[in-house]
Parts: structure tokens; C-alpha cells; sequence
């Protein structure tokens, strides 16, 4: 009796470690096959954050606030289809040149093993990520400067999309607040530097390489802004090449005047931002395209025969090609040079200044004498009124709104170019 009960007392004791045994079983199962899912499922939910913050600050950096949440959720399911929004905060959104969007997505995933030990057969997993965006602080650009005015500002920046600015490039002609030399080339090679280094050339080659941004070289502001060294000298093939740029998106340093450096040999430009323009063409300073018609003044006389009552324009004696901005000292008299009559206005006739019309009420006047001297306004070109010069450059560039570049945003000046990156 003895041996049969120590052998009931044996299956007893399997059944019990079987049943423990199992128990480990699943739950090795649970932690091998559901936890290691819901550790899958979080690491692609981070992705789907970090993108879907990313891909909504770019929309609020380029000032495209409607399209932002749009754009999150769709880098969202890019990465995680099933994945959906719980919260979406933005501050400052298309409205400033710097701000935030912070988003938490989630997505369910369902548990295969774990309801076997009483946890629910479902369960959600979420991220969340922050980004920001603000002017950029470095990127490869054009080595062409371009100068803000003494208000600070820049032409075209924030103006309606296909604004048309044109920057006048010359050593002989240029705003006594923007440096003469160099024709605004840059160094890239010699960025921020100090006041008293000296400054070479970086070579045609190597300009060529950053115009067609076959060569990267990223300037890189730092603290307020960076000096930059001038590289000398004027290049026609340098401007052709920008002219094979047209039709395409360049970032163009922005110099602020005040701040920059004007030794001999040791010139350098002070670059507080940078700017995206569209390049629409590079025309020599003698096109007339570009530098338009000087004005002219000068004195105008002639004789006409002037009936009661008959109007004349003055404009028809063949002086000049076109109206004049302004006449002075009219006269008209008979006498064949001595002046035997002058005729006065209004007494014998009135005369329109803006028309340039003479209306004759007096009798009849064979042959009068006409003079007057007049003023003729230029006629501007894309760069406005220049003297003709063929080192001269017209460089017409356009607006096409904000755009992200660079991988730093930071305190420089905003003039249109920003980056965004994830916070944290």
C-alpha cells in the first residue's frame, strides 16, 4: 500500500511542475512574441513622430499655417499607416520667422499570447517629438552678396510671390552705403574670420563649383553675424555662369554695410542672413535693357506759324525723342532775332506745362520765333538709370517665398531662408 501511494504522490508532483512549466512557457511566449511587437511598433511610431513633426514645421517655416497638420499626418502614415493623431500644437505657425510644433501619434497593436495570462488583447502605443523652425544659421549658398539698406531691409524679401528686384553690381556705381569693391563675391572659403586677416582669391574654378553648386561650401553665421572675405577681382565668365543659373532657386548671403570691413586687402563682408531669390537674369552694365537712358537737358528753338486760335505742341519741333519731364523760360517773338514783338502768356496765348501745348488767341503770327530750354527724364532700366559701363552687372532676381535650408536654426536675421530640426 506504501508503494502505490508514493506513486500517486509522484504524478501529483508532474502535474504540478508541468503546469509551472507551461505557465513559464507562456509567458516566455508573451514577453518573446507580444512585447517584442509592441517594442517594434514603438520604435516605427518614433519615426512616425519625429517625421510628422518635421514635415509640419517645414509647412509653418514657409508660411503655410493651413497645411501643416496635412502634412504631419501624412508623413505619419508614410511610416506607421495605421498611425493617428492624438494632439497637434504649433506655436506661431506661419505667423513668425521662429517657433514650435509638437505632436503625439498612436496606433493599436494587438497582443497574441497575452490575454492566455489575463492582460488585454490589445493596447496602444504612442510617441511624441517636437520641432522647431528659425532663420538659418548655415548653408551652402551663392558667393554673391547682396546689402540691406540703411532701414535694415533687403528688396523683394516678403514681397508678393514674382516680385522682380534687380541688384546693381558695379565698382563705379554704386549706394554710398553698400561697399564698391569687389562686385559682391565672396571667399566661402574664408568665412568667419577676423578684422584683420589678410584675404585671397578662391579661384574661378572653385567659384564656378559654387555657382553651379557642384562644389557644397557651407558659410555658417556665428554670434550676429560672420565676416566674410571679398575675393577679388571682376569675372565676365563668373557672370555667365550665374546666367546659366536662371529659372533656378539660389540662397544669397545678405551684408550688412554697417557692420563690415573696408581695408584694403582685408575687405570682408559682415553676413548677418541669407536670402532665397529666384535668379531671372545677369545683364551687362552696357545692355540698355539694364541701365535704360540717361536723362538729358538742354535749350530747344525753332519758328512756327501760329493762326488765331490754333493750338501747338511744343514736343513736335524736333529737340528731342520723347516728352520732356520739364520746359522753362518760353519765349515767342517775330522779328527775326531782334525782337521786335514777344508775345506774353496770357495776353496772347496760355501755355499747358503738362501738355506742353501753346493755345494761340492773339492775331496770327507768321513765322514766329520759339524757344524754351527743357529737362528729359531717364528712362530706367531692370537696374534702373546707370552710365553705360561693360563691367557693370544687372543681377534681376525674384521672390518666390519662404524657403527651408540648412540644418541649424538659430538668431540670425530672417530674410526668408529657414531651418527646422527636432527639439531634443
Amino acid at each position: 500500500m506504501r508503494v502505490k501511494n508514493c506513486a500517486r504522490d509522484e504524478r501529483g508532483a508532474t502535474i504540478v511542475l508541468v503546469a509551472l512549466a507551461m505557465t513559464a512557457l507562456c509567458g516566455m511566449v508573451v514577453l518573446v512574441v507580444d512585447v517584442g511587437g509592441l517594442l517594434t511598433l514603438r520604435r516605427q511610431m518614433v519615426t512616425a513622430a519625429d517625421s510628422a513633426a518635421l514635415a509640419a514645421a517645414q509647412s509653418c517655416a514657409v508660411n503655410d499655417a493651413a497645411g501643416a497638420a496635412g502634412q504631419a499626418d501624412g508623413l505619419a502614415t508614410a511610416n506607421q499607416a495605421d498611425a493617428s493623431v492624438t494632439s497637434f500644437d504649433t506655436t506661431d505657425c506661419g505667423t513668425a520667422s521662429e517657433g514650435d510644433v509638437s505632436v503625439t501619434y498612436a496606433a493599436p497593436k494587438e497582443l497574441a499570447f497575452a490575454p492566455i495570462i489575463g492582460a488585454p488583447s490589445e493596447r496602444p502605443v504612442s510617441a511624441s517629438a517636437t520641432a522647431i523652425w528659425g532663420p538659418t544659421m548655415g548653408v551652402a549658398p551663392m558667393p554673391i552678396e547682396l546689402s540691406i539698406n540703411p532701414a535694415g531691409e533687403i528688396d523683394c524679401a516678403y514681397a508678393p510671390v514674382d516680385t522682380e528686384c534687380a541688384y546693381w553690381h558695379d565698382n563705379n556705381a554704386r549706394p554710398e552705403w553698400e561697399n564698391s569693391s569687389h562686385w559682391g563675391w565672396l571667399n566661402l572659403e574664408e568665412s568667419d574670420m577676423s578684422p584683420g586677416d589678410s584675404c585671397s582669391s578662391a579661384g574661378s574654378s572653385t567659384r564656378r563649383g559654387w555657382i553651379e553648386a557642384t562644389l557644397q561650401t557651407e558659410l555658417t553665421i556665428t554670434d550676429d553675424y560672420s565676416l566674410v572675405c571679398a575675393d577679388s577681382g571682376h569675372s565676365s565668365s563668373a557672370w555667365s555662369e550665374v546666367r546659366s543659373q536662371i529659372g533656378k532657386i539660389k540662397y544669397f548671403p545678405v551684408n550688412d554695410p554697417a557692420l563690415m570691413v573696408t581695408t584694403s586687402s582685408r575687405e570682408k563682408y559682415a553676413i548677418i542672413g541669407f536670402i532665397p531669390l529666384r535668379i531671372e537674369d545677369a545683364l551687362r552694365g552696357n545692355d540698355p535693357e539694364a541701365i535704360g537712358t540717361p536723362g538729358d537737358s538742354g535749350h530747344c528753338s525753332g519758328t512756327h506759324t501760329f493762326p488765331n486760335g490754333s493750338v501747338f505742341d511744343l514736343d513736335t519741333l524736333g529737340c528731342y525723342s520723347g516728352s520732356p519731364m520739364a520746359t522753362s523760360d518760353l519765349e515767342i517773338s517775330l522779328g527775326k532775332g531782334k525782337k521786335d514783338t514777344v508775345y506774353q502768356n496770357g495776353t496772347d496765348y496760355s501755355y499747358n506745362s503738362t501738355t506742353h501745348e501753346v493755345s494761340w488767341f492773339a492775331a496770327a503770327a507768321p513765322n514766329a520765333d520759339v524757344s524754351f530750354s527743357y529737362t528729359m527724364a531717364g528712362i530706367p532700366g531692370r537696374c534702373g538709370v546707370h552710365d553705360s559701363d561693360p563691367n557693370g552687372i544687372c543681377l534681376v532676381l525674384s521672390w518666390q517665398g519662404p524657403r527651408v535650408a540648412g540644418s541649424v536654426p538659430g538668431g540670425s536675421a530672417d530674410f526668408g531662408l529657414r531651418a527646422v530640426r527636432l527639439d531634443g
